[in-house]
């Protein structure tokens, strides 16, 4: 096959078009430090940066509620353990009041208490990020205040066991408040079981006391009616001292449905099982029955009731600076109240640095996915700069070699050939 000068020219064109080609994209990887800077440079490489870019962004996000958490959760504990100190600072004056005898002495102590029992309620009413830190889920209002005759320290929220949760991974939540039931709330817990061989149609009561803002004492009963298996239905009542219902209506009674394998609490009206907030209409009792734990389970049927406190710490200091200032010193109930509610308070404490601390563990474990996707990144993407410059060189003297031998053809005409 005879080669033409053209083919030569040609072929020589497209060589030269190829280094110059080779240069520019040499040129562009230096400057960028990026092996691929469009997707037609490797279809493959593109797809896989592109979902761990997606991975990163999405770590990204994950870590900024994380920091918005963790802001919370602190601010939640730094108030804590300001009531905490206030707590403290009235237990030591409730212990040297055995050594006062004089009313003003009593009225010098009410006016202490006082002051700890507002700074405990302005505590209480923090707010962080624009939310109340113990309003649960409701931050229209501040969750507690004075009644309008100043006589008791009422829930002002509509709802203070809301939880707040955040995502920190694509199939994890993490709560990141204590809510105000949790910290300030009287909450009655039943526990025990009900005999499965109860007959359908027969019926399960238990009692307990339960006391007002004043610590005037009720007794609360809850009845459990079989339905059908697994089925009942819950109603309740609280009745005074004459057995008179301090309820206008009758609360609605409940649905409730057991597994049938485990025995636990599936579902109250077709819904998880959820504490139940009591707050009559005729007295000023507020609380919440958590009933989550009970079973039926075969044997006979033993149902109990505890209170992490008699009433809730607001009213308690309000009880004991009332009777301080008609000269009587707290009783051992009252004392007693006060010891539990510092307990409370700093399990509490406690189960907040619990939460702080796992979600500074998801942090450092989505920093390290981080740093993993990025090695990865950089081994796809990633520029070895001295092979880069060195090759960059090389294609540079090929290509002045070229514009030197094609000014030396293109001098020639064909008269060089006569």
């Amino acid at each position: 096959m005879r080669i033409s000068d053209l083919m030569l020219s040609n072929d020589f064109v497209t060589n030269f078009n190829k280094s110059k080609t080779k240069v520019n994209d040499l040129q562009i990887l230096i400057a960028t430090g990026n092996k691929i800077n469009k997707p037609s440079d490797s279809p493959e490489a593109t797809s896989r940066l592109l979902g761990l870019r997606n991975q990163s962004q999405q770590i990204d996000t994950y870590n900024k509620n994380i920091e918005s958490g963790l802001s919370y959760m602190q601010n939640t504990t730094t108030a804590m353990e300001s009531i905490q100190g206030e707590i403290t600072n009235v237990m030591v004056k409730l212990s040297n009041l055995g050594n006062v005898a004089a009313s003003s002495s009593l009225n010098n102590f009410a006016d202490q208490i006082d002051a700890s029992l507002n700074e405990i309620l302005n505590f209480s009413n923090l707010k962080s990020n624009g939310k109340y830190l113990f309003g649960g889920t409701d931050f229209s209002s501040k969750p507690f205040g004075f009644s309008s005759d100043k006589s008791a320290i009422l829930v002002k929220a509509g709802d203070i066991s809301g939880k707040q949760s955040i995502r920190t991974s694509q199939n994890t939540f993490q709560k990141i408040n204590m809510t105000g039931t949790e910290v300030f709330g009287t909450i009655v817990n039943q526990i025990g079981n009900i005999d499965s061989a109860t007959g359908i149609g027969s019926t399960v009561s238990s009692q307990t006391n339960v006391y007002d803002t004043s610590g005037v004492q009720y007794t609360l009963k809850v009845d459990y009616k079989k339905t059908a298996l697994n089925k009942y239905t819950m109603s309740y009542d609280i009745t005074d001292s004459s057995n008179n219902s301090v309820f206008t209506q009758t609360p609605a009674t409940k649905a409730l449905a057991f597994n049938s394998s485990t025995g636990y609490l599936e579902t109250v009206d077709g819904q998880p099982p959820k504490q139940i907030r009591v707050k009559p209409d005729k007295a000023n009792i507020d609380f919440t029955l958590d009933q989550t734990s009970i079973k039926e389970a075969g044997g006979s049927t033993s149902l109990a009731f505890s209170a992490n406190q008699k009433m809730n710490i607001f009213n308690t200091l309000l009880n004991i600076k009332n009777s301080l200032r008609a000269g009587k010193v707290p009783t051992d109930e009252q004392i007693k109240s006060v010891s539990d509610f510092n307990n409370n308070l700093l399990d509490n404490i406690a189960k907040a640095g619990n939460s702080t601390n796992q979600l500074n563990n998801a942090k450092d474990m989505l920093n390290s996915q981080k740093t993993q996707i990025e090695k990865i990144t950089s081994s796809i993407q990633g520029v070895d700069m001295a092979k880069a410059i060195m090759e960059l060189q090389a294609q540079n003297y090929l290509l002045q070699v070229s514009y030197k031998l094609a000014a030396s053809i293109s001098t020639k005409s064909l008269l060089d050939y006569l």
